[in-house]
């Protein structure tokens, strides 16, 4: 024990002000409002283009539509016969794609609401679904193992990925449009060329030790985040695929992370209740916040002025004021905390 104290006490006073001003960090809250909710978990969560709005997909097999900043809820989009699992706008910001454990891919105009049409071909239900940066194509993923690509002019499948031997839980295109990624049950995250005459993967990465549950490619498709059900988050160099870093990012299931434009901040949420902001370059924690409920679905604003959450409970929430911790600049106050 006198051994332990005299090493306390000669701990060099700069590094105990780090430590103190660190935990002063920790310790700060946000403006995080419930801003309303849906009749069961909320499964999944998407901002738009042009930061305007977000869409919530839930197991109440419904869609719902919010304004940002004002957090107001614009529409709710019904049709599914089953829980909602994801959803993903359109480049163009005028149409929704939502994926349902009905076995289908629906295409919702965000305008009305009205279902443009129901893309079928999965055996299993869908569970992730993303627009391509063109619009022209939408890729979906199932748990029937592959990944499906489907003509939205023609409003038919036009090609599908095999490879993968267990569920396939994530999907996204690179922002550039020349790569998919997907991830799976299975451990592993796949890439593919978007050439339709190309259809064995480029390449498979590996290093999760089970199951990936999300992946998504940064705004200039340089890097690529994955997620798993260790609460473990990987970051990737694109093309190479070579692993830049490991986070040990949360201490349950992360279903969700999100890039801002800025390439290097991510944003996660899992069902330990925490959204986090890291720093990707260095492994930083930014922000850390418990939002009272298991987190499905996590998006952010591409500036990283908002941060949107979608919860087990049913609540949609907002985080605001958030750029400063993005831009790694001093933590805001809280104004209101939870409502």
């Amino acid at each position: 024990m006198k051994q332990f104290m005299l090493n306390y006490v000669m701990i060099p006073f700069a590094m105990t002000l780090a430590m103190s001003i660190n935990m002063q960090a920790q310790q700060r809250t946000y403006d995080m409002k419930t801003i309303g909710m849906h009749d069961d978990e909320v499964l999944g969560v998407f901002v738009n283009g042009d930061n305007t709005r977000f869409a919530t997909s839930s197991l109440d097999e419904s869609i719902k539509l919010w304004s940002i900043p004002e957090g107001k809820e614009l529409l709710t989009i019904k049709g599914h016969l089953g829980h909602v699992n994801n959803i993903s706008f359109s480049g163009d910001d005028k149409f929704i794609a939502s994926a349902s454990t009905d076995r289908t891919v629906r295409v919702w105009d965000v305008q009305t609401g009205a279902q443009q049409y129901i893309l079928t071909g999965h055996t299993a239900e869908v569970i992730g679904v993303y627009f391509s940066p063109k619009n022209d194509y939408i890729a979906s993923t199932s748990f029937d193992r592959t990944v499906k690509l489907w003509d939205t002019k023609l409003r038919t499948e036009v090609k599908t990925l095999r490879g993968h031997t267990d569920k396939t839980n994530d999907v996204a295109y690179s922002y550039d449009g020349k790569y998919i990624a997907s991830c799976s049950d299975d451990k592993t995250i796949k890439i593919w060329s978007t050439d339709l005459n190309t259809k064995e993967e480029l390449m498979t990465l590996t290093g999760h030790d089970t199951q990936v549950l999300t992946v998504l490619y940064s705004f200039d498709s340089k890097r690529l985040a994955s997620a798993d059900e260790k609460g473990v988050v990987k970051i990737w160099e694109m093309p190479s695929g070579n692993l830049l870093r490991t986070i040990n990012a949360h201490n349950e299931i992360v279903q969700s992370v999100s890039w801002a434009e800025d390439n290097k901040t991510i944003v996660t949420g899992s069902l330990d209740k925490y959204v986090k902001l890291w720093n990707s370059d260095t492994g930083e924690n930014l922000m850390s916040m418990d939002a009272g409920s298991d987190i499905w679905g996590v998006d952010l604003t591409s500036s990283g002025d908002h941060i949107l959450i979608g919860c087990a409970d049913g609540s949609v929430k907002m985080l605001s004021e958030t750029k400063a911790a993005v831009k790694g600049k001093e933590k805001p106050k809280a104004k209101g905390g939870k409502k």
